[in-house]
């Protein structure tokens, strides 16, 4: 997986940005295939905000948080982002199981018009 982290009004941390790759990289899990990964930390006056977006086949799962403390926005973003791969890999799934009965289907249609012959 590949992750890149971008700071914007906050200094960089090293342990912050340790912390932000270790939970996106928990999503490698999910996917047997390269994803890439964008983490945007971000503080407002009294917000600080967590970005996160998957690439995922040329699918954007993004997920976007704001809270008062940095660690607890990127663990709730984390959150949301879970769900969203989950919902992203059940569709998929669906899809290759309905293409599969498909061609089955259809398979065993043509069987029978080639015995019919």
């Amino acid at each position: 997986m590949e992750i890149t982290v971008t700071f914007r009004h906050i200094d960089a941390s090293e342990s912050l940005k340790a912390y932000a790759e270790e939970k996106v990289s928990k999503m490698d899990k999910y996917f047997d295939f390269p994803v890439e990964a964008h983490i945007v930390l971000a503080v407002e006056k009294f917000r600080r905000s967590a970005d996160v977006t998957l690439n995922v086949n040329g699918t954007l799962i993004k997920g976007v948080i704001e809270t008062e403390d940095m660690y607890s926005a990127i663990d709730q973003v984390m959150d949301k982002i879970e769900k969203q791969v989950k919902r992203y890999r059940e569709k998929m799934r669906d899809r290759r199981t309905e293409t599969r009965k498909n061609e089955t289907a259809l398979g065993g249609a043509e069987a029978d018009e080639v015995t019919d012959i």
